[in-house]
């Protein structure tokens, strides 16, 4: 009896703190609640652009967006084709529901450019992309420089004719021949 009594409380205390554990743990995957704000969004990103979403795909419990980028107010990124990540779930802090077709602010995070209901990506709207603006400046664009196109311009004067061009050749090659000839004649000469 005295290892029942010993036994059963134990048994109770563990269970405990197993259902505890259980407790704790499940809302720990949802999202949190509130939104930091957006200078603070803005200062945990590592890079922020605008841009519209060209295309949505799902990828096992990711949503893979190609966006096409339109400013870049902070990061590195320099191309006009990006790829933005997001959990499929929205319960995870996923994004999957921007459309195709959508401008949006992308706050994202890492080389994948990843990006949560947290992080501050929304719609473009004038009001969004101003306060961006407030916070980080105008920002750049990352569409290609269209090389300058090259110019011609006629030096003054008139077109050289084919003989002032051709003459310098000519007397070389008749200096060669001369030259040639004189060597042949002192060879005669010693022989």
């Amino acid at each position: 009896m005295s290892v029942t009594r010993v036994l059963l409380p134990a048994l109770l205390l563990a269970g405990s703190g197993v259902v505890a554990v259980g407790a704790t743990a499940g809302p720990a995957f949802a999202c949190p609640e509130g939104h930091p704000s957006l200078s603070r969004q803005s200062m945990r990103a590592d890079d922020v652009f605008s841009g519209t979403v060209a295309e949505r795909t799902e990828q096992s419990r990711t949503v893979v967006y190609t966006v096409t980028v339109d400013r870049v107010y902070k990061g590195d990124l320099d191309t006009v084709d990006a790829t933005v990540r997001t959990q499929a779930a929205a319960r995870a802090c996923g994004l999957p529901d921007l459309r195709p077709g959508d401008d949006y602010v992308f706050f994202t995070t890492g080389a994948d450019l990843e990006t949560t209901s947290t992080s501050g990506t929304a719609p473009a709207t004038d009001s969004r992309v101003a306060r961006v603006e407030r916070l980080l400046g105008a920002g750049r664009s990352v569409a290609p420089v269209e090389p300058a196109k090259a110019t011609f311009t006629r030096v003054a004067g008139a077109r050289t004719s084919f003989e002032r061009v051709a003459a310098p050749g000519a007397a070389l090659v008749i200096v060669g021949l001369l030259g040639l000839l004189l060597v042949a004649g002192l060879g005669r000469r010693r022989a």
